[in-house]
């Protein structure tokens, strides 16, 4: 890696985490707050993109990766950690795999000079089942850059384009229909719904969507998408890249 890891360990650990919102733009990844980032990686969906600004010294990346079950049984997984430049260069790639227990990536490592550096999870791809899971990522080190992330009004996680992967009876989905939810709290679909989200339960990420007679309780899993809130099993909407 540019600006050399000098060593890499791995080990088993558990982990608890905070909510942090996802990118799923490579030109527009998400700053890495201190202390652990949570997200939830899928195949449907895509990798997603995290960075961090660093000095010189030393710093160290943690990625705990938990795969998701299948019909309630653990299943194994493996995603790829890629490290990038500003300009998209890749710079190193690391596997983390688990079989439904959490597991941990370390990687310390000295910076030679002041920089940023873009992490990617890339899920595993060519899939016919849906695969991935949740994961943990951390920047710790005298070297790791909090200070000079800028501060600017916070965005609901809700707001982005999605798939419709479950059909309302007046929807046309005989092609791909997409969904978009504004940051005015309007929603509308590309066959010409409209309608209104609010928020439910912050805490929980739970929304109520309102389209004509179409009504929804929607969980949103951040990197994934709208889920039915009786039934987490089911995506409603799907984030798109």
């Amino acid at each position: 890696m540019q600006n050399r890891w000098v060593s890499a360990s791995f080990f088993l650990m558990a982990a608890a985490a905070l909510a942090s919102a996802q990118s799923l733009n490579p030109k527009e990844p998400t700053p890495l707050a201190a202390g652990m980032n949570k997200g939830t990686v899928d195949s449907m969906v895509g990798p997603q993109y995290w960075s961090f600004k660093y000095k010189k010294g030393s710093g160290k990346i943690a990625v705990t990766f938990t795969s998701m079950g299948l019909f309630g049984n653990p299943t194994s997984a493996t995603i790829q950690v890629v490290f990038h430049d500003v300009n998209g260069q890749v710079i190193d790639t690391r596997a983390v795999n688990s079989s439904g227990k959490p597991f941990t990536l370390e990687m310390p490592g000295t910076f030679k000079s002041p920089g940023t550096m873009v992490i990617e999870l890339r899920p595993p791809g060519n899939s016919l089942v849906r695969t991935g899971g949740d994961y943990t990522l951390t920047a710790s080190g005298d070297a790791i850059d909090f200070s000079t992330q800028a501060a600017g009004p916070v965005k609901d996680r809700i707001i982005g384009t999605y798939s419709v992967m479950v059909c309302a009876p007046d929807f046309d989905c005989q092609n791909s229909l997409a969904i978009r939810f504004a940051a005015d709290g309007t929603v509308k679909t590309t066959d010409g719904h409209s309608g209104k989200w609010t928020v439910f339960d912050a805490d929980a990420m739970i929304y109520s969507v309102v389209m004509g007679p179409d009504r929804w309780s929607l969980k949103l899993v951040p990197g994934r998408g709208l889920f039915n809130t009786s039934d987490l099993s089911v995506v409603v909407f799907q984030a798109v890249r």
